[in-house]
């Protein structure tokens, strides 16, 4: 975190952050077991540091396995041995040095929460049974994203499944067009807000990552589409941070991205529509990143509240103490 120190940015929860680590080639990318071990160090670096004081991790949907109910059982358990004082028995489960644990559970104790969720979204990579694990995994919430569309691909034909946030594969916008796949993606994301379980709708902005926006007023008509959809169904929308730190090269993309998640959140903020943020890291190092950036996009929308999700439901952190909420 660069520039001046703010208080309120160690209180901003992260939602989003991928303990499974950074993208790999896409045609190397496989299921990647949880194990107890490397949940617990993910929050052990957070409390290392000393914020972000809610987190929350949700790896993708086409990364799970088998393995990670248990292994999300196990760090559980280990998290509250650790806010319990039982460093042996919270390192011993987790399987992590007994050092690790002191620095967590000294989190703990200090008011640091975490939550484990999952990015659901249409990867069709993901094993048929994907959802199931999900379920075992009782996750505290649900990030609802879209990473593919289907297209007529111009050398595989039609129905072919394009990861258009991929670099790989950014050069089928140039087959696609920027408006036909911003109408894509949002009959798909609509589609999912309104028939699938979430609690989040994930980087909405997702299609513009290399520059591709549409016209202006379709865009803003997009967006009152989200507000309303998430209205509807109770669920939050995100705040990505991502693209403020790794997706922007030039000054008026980064201009470009700021302006569109002030107006999503003015009018988030008009239809009652809560907010969360997420760094959406794929390292420890990331967590809570270009989020001075994000805190100065909440002051200009007056919003003081985001949501953080504990036990499936969607709970409220104030940034400042006000006379309203005191």
């Amino acid at each position: 975190m660069n520039g001046e120190h703010d208080p309120r940015l160690e209180v901003i929860p992260d939602v989003h952050g991928h303990a499974k680590g950074e993208h790999k080639p896409f045609i190397e990318e496989r299921p990647i077991p949880y194990t107890a071990r490397v949940l617990f160090l993910w929050f052990f670096h957070a409390c290392r540091r000393g914020w972000p004081r809610f987190m929350m991790v949700a790896d993708h949907m086409n990364y799970l396995t088998f393995e990670d109910p248990a292994a999300v059982n196990l760090v559980r358990r280990a998290l509250k041995l650790a806010h319990a004082g039982d460093l042996y028995g919270a390192s011993e489960t987790a399987g992590v040095e007994v050092g690790h644990a002191a620095v967590v559970s000294e989190g703990l104790r200090k008011g640091m929460r975490y939550s484990i969720g999952a990015e659901v979204d249409n990867d069709p990579r993901s094993r048929p049974d994907a959802q199931n694990i999900v379920d075992a995994m009782r996750p505290d919430a649900i990030i609802r994203s879209v990473h593919f569309l289907t297209i007529d691909h111009p050398d595989h034909g039609p129905n072919w499944q394009w990861p258009f946030d991929n670099p790989e594969f950014k050069h089928l916008f140039d087959h696609v067009g920027t408006e036909r796949a911003w109408e894509l993606y949002m009959a798909t994301l609509l589609e999912a807000v309104e028939k699938l379980p979430g609690h989040i709708v994930g980087h909405f902005y997702v299609p513009a990552k290399f520059g591709h926006w549409p016209a202006q007023e379709t865009l803003e008509k997009y967006e009152d589409q989200l507000i309303d959809a998430c209205a509807a169904r109770g669920m939050a929308i995100e705040i990505n941070a991502r693209y403020f730190y790794r997706h922007t090269e030039d000054d008026g993309g980064r201009k470009k991205y700021r302006e569109a998640n002030l107006r999503l959140l003015k009018k988030a903020k008009a239809k009652g529509v809560q907010i969360t943020v997420g760094s959406d890291a794929h390292s420890p190092k990331d967590q809570g990143n270009a989020f001075l950036e994000v805190l100065a996009l909440l002051d200009k929308a007056q919003i003081n509240e985001i949501a953080f999700p504990v036990n499936g439901r969607m709970a409220r952190v104030a940034l400042r103490a006000t006379e309203e909420l005191l």
